[in-house]
């Protein structure tokens, strides 16, 4: 204790001096990086167990998403017929049939296919798929180009709904046809999951595999809105992009499961 009292005086006494012992003892480090005041290099090595692990569950879900078994349909109450036939302007024209091939791969709990039409005689396509498995929900990404359609356009837009609990971001695609007679459409889309909405499907698929895991509502949907194109992308998309808010501020109350 008497050292330590002695030491802590001469500190108080001699700053310059016991700056000028560190100096000294910098001097004759054998150190390079002492005399230089370097930071050590960072040790990567010990990053490597972790980052293994982190990646090695990615895959995992990765894979389980992409070989999880296609199940039978959920039995449940059919929400879906509580849509809307007259939203706003537009009113249904007609109601159509998954294609058999489509209903078995997917095989969703249930579904609508609708098509309105407005008092200018433009038509849109309606389409809800609701699924309580991943296996339920292709990317659109890709099976439009399966279809040979290629993107023109592709963005994320904000759609507003009112009284919503969070943004409701959806993607906004503007579509050329690449067989026969030239064609062109708008379309809009995202994914209500128990999680929350996404504009992107592998998110919307992994949020719908961890509801599962977790024992939470395992529903979720997928929402699109389709336009053949007048040759006007940005007032196409806005007609589109105003239908769609209109539904969806409808669907609010009729089917609060789909938005929330």
């Amino acid at each position: 204790m008497e050292e330590i009292k002695v030491q802590e005086q001469h500190l108080l006494e001699s700053p310059e001096k016991a700056d000028m012992s560190g100096m000294s003892d910098l001097s004759n480090s054998s150190d390079p990086s002492a005399m230089s005041g370097a930071v050590p290099p960072m040790d990567w090595k010990r990053f490597g167990p972790p980052m293994a692990i982190l990646a090695a569950c990615m895959l995992a879900v990765l894979l389980a998403i992409q070989y999880m078994p296609r199940v039978a349909a959920k039995p449940g109450e059919k929400t879906l017929n509580r849509v809307p036939k007259q939203i706003g302007e537009w009113s249904l024209l007609q109601e159509y049939e998954m294609s058999a091939d489509a209903a078995n791969e997917l095989k969703p709990d249930e579904y609508i296919a609708r098509i309105y039409v407005n008092s200018n005689g433009e038509e849109a396509d309606f389409t809800i798929l609701a699924g309580s498995h991943t296996g339920a929900f292709h990317n659109p990404q890709v099976c439009f180009r399966v279809q040979n359609w290629e993107f023109a356009d592709n963005r994320e837009v904000v759609l507003n709904v009112p009284g919503i609990k969070e943004p409701l971001h959806a993607r906004i695609v503007h579509l050329i046809s690449l067989q026969g007679p030239k064609r062109e459409a708008v379309g809009i889309y995202f994914y209500s999951t128990p999680m929350g909405y996404r504009s992107d499907t592998s998110s919307a698929r992994i949020l719908l595999l961890v509801a599962r895991v977790a024992g939470m509502h395992q529903r979720a949907y997928f929402v699109r809105f389709l336009k053949p194109s007048s040759g006007n992308f940005e007032r196409d998309s806005e007609t589109l992009k105003s239908f769609a808010e209109q539904a969806l501020a409808a669907m609010r109350q009729t089917n609060p499961e789909v938005i929330r």
